[in-house]
Formats: C-alpha cells, structure tokens, sequence
C-alpha cells in the first residue's frame, strides 16, 4: 500500500514553537495538522486557514476574531485553545487534542450497527448541547457538528470540536440545532446515513422507542429552520426534560450499546431519577447483554405451555409487551418466525407496547411464519393543548408533544397582537383532535423583515417601503462595506414586524478617516488623546502588526491584524505583545 504524500508544511514550524506534522484532515477552507509545541512539550492540533483566504484581510481577520471568541467560552464540553495568531502568510489556530474516540468509529461507520439506549444517548446529546450553548451565548456558531467532531474518551467525557472558522458567520444556531438533532438520530439508531431534507423519527428505525424521542429528533430535524429549537440553549432545555422523564434502567451495563433494537421497555418502568454521571468503564465502552435471567424466567412463563406434550403450538397473547419481550417470547416457541412491525392507535395499551398481532393471539403457527406485531403510538384522539397567545413555533411544539403531527397556519389580521402570536385553532383548544388529520393554526399577520445588508441604499429604502415598512437610516464608517451599501439593520432579517413596523438601515461611508502627520484627522477632527508617542486603543480601529496603542498606562504592539480585542488579552499566546510602562 503508497505511503499518504506528506504535506509540503510538514516540518514547518509556526513562531518557532509549533512544529507541524503530518495532516490529518481539513475541509476545503482549513487544514488540520498533529503538532508539537515544542516549549511546552506537549501534543497539540493546529488549524491553519487556506492561503488563499490568509491573503485576504478579511478572512484572516474573521478567523482571527473567531478563534479569540472561541478561546474565551468557558465550557467541559468544547475543545480547549492554547493559542492563535499570523506567522508569515500563515494564519492558525492552535488547540489541546481531543483524547478518545470519536462518534464515528464508536458507531462502526453508522451503517446501522450499534445504537445506544435512550438515556446514554440523550446525555451525550445534552454534553454536545451545553458546549454549543456556550458558543451561541457569545454569538458563536460551530456550522454543524458531525459525528466526526465529537469525541468521547475513557472517562466517559465528551468533547466537541471542529468548529467552522471561516464562513460560519452565514449560518444560523438553528443550523447547529439541526446537526445535533441528527447527531441525536443516529445515537438512538446507529445511522450515520440518514436521508436529508425531512423531519426523521429514529423509531422508524427502532421500533418501540418512547414518542418524546421522535418529538425531540422531527423538532430539531425540521427542513424550515422557522420551525427548529431557535438555539442551543432552548434545544437543551428540550433533551433534559425528555431525560429527566424516563425512568433510568437499574442496571444500564446491559442497554447502553447495544445491537439494534435497544430499548427495553420493560426497564423503564425502573428507577424514575435518570442520571448522567458515567461510571467506570463509561457507558459508551460498555459490551451489550443480550439476554437476562430475568427476561428468560418471563419468556418461559409467557411461552412455556407451547412446550407441553401433545398440544400444538399457538401465538401467545403480547399485547402490552414490550418488542424486546415479545420477540423473546416468540423465539422460544422455537418455529423460526420472522418479526415485523407498524405503528397502530390504541386506547388502552401505552405508547411503544404491542397492541396487537396478525396472526392473532391463540392461532396455531408453522414453522418460518412471519408475525406481525403492531406497536401502539397511543389513542387516535388527543386533547388539543393550549396554544393560543403563544408562538407559531412553541404551538408546533406543544402539537407534536401531543401527538398531531401535521400542522397547518393560516395568517389573520389582528389590531391587537403581535405578529406570530396564534389567535385560534380548529379544533379548539380542550377539544379532542383527529391524530390522522391537521391542526390549523390561525396566526396574527405581519411583515416577514428581509436581509438588506450589501444592498445599495436607494433600492433597500424603496423595497421595505414597498413591503409596508418605516425605513429610516444612519450613517456609519465601514472598512469591509463600499460606501452607500447597507453595512447593518435593526430588527434583523426574518423579524417578523406589524404593518408600519419599523426598520433602521446603517448605510456605509466608507473607511474611517486616519489621522494625518500633524495629529489632525482629515475634516478637522481632532486625533485621540496620546502620550508615549502613540495613540490610545480604540474598539473601532483595525489595527495591524506592529502597530502600538497606549491602554491603562502600557504600550502594545499589535502581533497580527485585531480588531475590538483590548490589549488586556495579551500574553505569549495574545494579539498584543505587552512592550512595557510609559
């Protein structure tokens, strides 16, 4: 077998403390590399950004910007920064190696093998979730994290990383509420593969799983984002409460990871206070257990008149069994059946549990019969919670949660409520609602905002005018947006505002003026205050290497182009380099 093609930066080394190794992956836009920091000795992983996109002021600046944003959240879930900065025509990012496997190879490819049991794997969701929530709160979008960018090691520890350093600031937390909720579907199912654009339902997969994980999956896998939990945080609140309402099995060394089918139905009638704090050997790591003494005693109980001399053998009655029983129960019967399942409406038997089978129970049975077991997914009929005065998007998830899965919106004019806010539903509230039939929702009209920003001021006036919107608008210096063109708006695209709403547009004026050499900026305008020499540091100024700021009585000299970042942050690893008192 050829030997990979080493890098050509294999070798190089970055400020001469970070040694490069050899490439281990990268997407287009970055680099990754094993490296070395060779004053601390110690392992290290080094994103470096595309020379193409290093080149431009822009790229390297938002990079920069974004791994200092990055290197400041404060999260046991996200990959730690060491260090980021501009050597040469190189721009990087250097962070601790995750240690462990990552969710890829744990799922064998996700090609269907081993899924988890519902609690492992809504914990290992909440971890992901609590380290994106750490980002979104400061403004921060990982783009989507795969199961290449999450990695559990042998504490049971789970780390994220591979956030998208350049281009992510075109995404949306939305976008990462979708990616987990993937993420969530393959834990439960062991698929990696799932199809793209629908709402998925990893029961589909895993017959018998309790209807709160399919509700959390459809959620977060919604094709209109409008639709999906609106960032990290509010996706955790979700997951945790979903956790906290199954009944944690006594003894998960059996069910963590399992081959597929893993839920036991049975277990969940077991202790109610879920937990999620891993043991040793963590969870994850555990060998499944496919049998029990105790699942035997009752699949004896259930079929063991089958084996009394002189009397044929017949389909047992299941109803209220859980999948994992009942095939128990049939596989004792020693006729080589074939199982099969569809979801079915039942008034008396719970969610996920056999309701009934085809043949039908006490019917003598051959050998190589298929079975099918049709599982309840409860009552057709449900009470249509209270929706009304709340958001399209929170009445959606109060539907799902109970059960209607189709949901149709209707607008209407409404002098009194805000836009978005339902007025009224059909079924009513407190009324029984077909599950087979849609719920319509009849929700206060508005004014969708549209994105304005790079569009010239003339024509993003005339089109809010157009659509019923008050426009008004400021003036402001941009150095990344030509002067005339929208540089920023308030609300922010997709607000949805009454008639007559109001939209302010921040138009640019181009550069910031400098200063010229006798300390005036141009128009007359007074420079900073100085001493030592130098200006004082100001959030606004783009400053690039090797320039000097005055901040709390030190001077400090710029290492690369930093923008907002106050010279308080610096250090050996820092954007600024402490040159000492005044």
């Amino acid at each position: 077998m050829e030997s990979p093609t080493p890098s050509p930066l294999t070798g190089v080394t970055l400020h001469g403390r970070v040694l490069l190794g050899r490439c281990s992956g990268g997407d287009g836009t970055v680099s990754v590399y094993d490296g070395l920091d060779t004053v601390a000795d110690r392992l290290v992983t080094v994103t470096l950004l595309d020379p193409a996109r290093a080149a431009d002021p822009a790229d390297a600046h938002a990079f920069l910007s974004r791994s200092q944003t990055l290197a400041g959240l404060d999260s046991p879930h996200l990959v730690r920064v060491l260090g980021d900065g501009r050597d040469g025509d190189r721009v990087y990012l250097v962070t601790e190696p995750a240690p462990g496997e990552t969710l890829r190879a744990v799922l064998g490819g996700g090609d269907r093998g081993l899924g988890y049991a519902p609690h492992t794997a809504l914990s290992i969701t909440a971890d992901v979730l609590e380290g994106l929530r750490a980002a979104h709160d400061e403004g921060l979008v990982h783009g989507g994290p795969t199961a290449d960018d999450v990695v559990l090691d042998d504490d049971g520890r789970v780390t994220l990383g591979g956030f998208r350093l350049p281009g992510a600031e075109e995404l949306t937390p939305r976008t990462d509420v979708h990616a987990v909720g993937r993420l969530l579907h393959a834990l439960l199912t062991g698929d990696l593969q799932a199809e793209e654009g629908v709402s998925l339902r990893p029961s589909a997969t895993v017959p018998g799983l309790p209807p709160d994980l399919d509700m959390l999956v459809a959620n977060a896998t919604e094709p209109n984002p409008r639709y999906r939990p609106r960032d990290a945080g509010q996706y955790l609140t979700l997951v945790e409460q979903v956790l906290r309402s199954l009944p944690r099995p006594p003894d998960e060394a059996g069910t963590a990871t399992q081959p597929i089918p893993v839920v036991d139905a049975d277990a969940f009638a077991a202790d109610p206070s879920p937990s999620r704090e891993r043991g040793a050997p963590p969870r994850w790591r555990r060998l499944p257990v496919l049998a029990a003494a105790g699942v035997g005693l009752l699949v004896l109980a259930a079929a063991g008149w089958a084996l009394v001399p002189g009397e044929d053998p017949a389909l047992p009655d299941l109803a209220g069994y859980s999948p994992e029983r009942a095939e128990a129960a049939l596989a004792a019967l020693e006729l080589d059946l074939t199982f099969t399942y569809e979801d079915a409406y039942s008034e008396d038997v719970a969610p996920g549990e056999v309701a009934s089978t085809d043949p039908a129970a006490g019917t003598e049975l051959e050998g190589g019969e298929a079975v099918l077991m049709s599982l309840s997914v409860g009552p057709r009929h449900a009470e249509v919670p209270d929706v009304v005065g709340g958001t399209e998007n929170d009445a959606r998830n109060l539907l799902r949660g109970a059960g209607f899965t189709e949901v149709e919106v209707v607008q209407e004019h409404s002098a009194e409520e805000t836009p978005g806010t339902v007025l009224s539903s059909d079924p009513e509230v407190g009324q029984d609602g077909d599950r087979e039939e849609a719920v319509t929702l009849y929700v206060s009209e508005g004014v969708v905002v549209p994105a304005m920003a790079g569009t010239g001021r003339a024509e993003a006036v005339d089109l809010l005018s157009g659509i019923g919107l008050t426009v008004s608008v400021v003036e402001a210096p941009s150095d990344t947006v030509a002067a005339g063109l929208v540089s920023g708006q308030n609300p922010e695209p997709g607000t949805i505002l009454p008639e007559d709403g109001a939209v302010t547009l921040t138009v640019s004026t181009g550069p910031e003026e400098v200063a010229d050499d006798d300390g005036a900026e141009e128009g007359g305008q007074a420079a900073p205050d100085a001493s030592c020499a130098v200006a004082a540091w100001d959030a606004s100024t783009v400053y690039d290497r090797g320039d000097r700021v005055l901040y709390e009585g030190r001077v400090y000299e710029a290492r690369w182009w930093i923008q907002a970042f106050p010279p308080d942050v610096a250090g050996e690893w820092g954007a600024w380099a402490d040159q000492g008192p005044c």
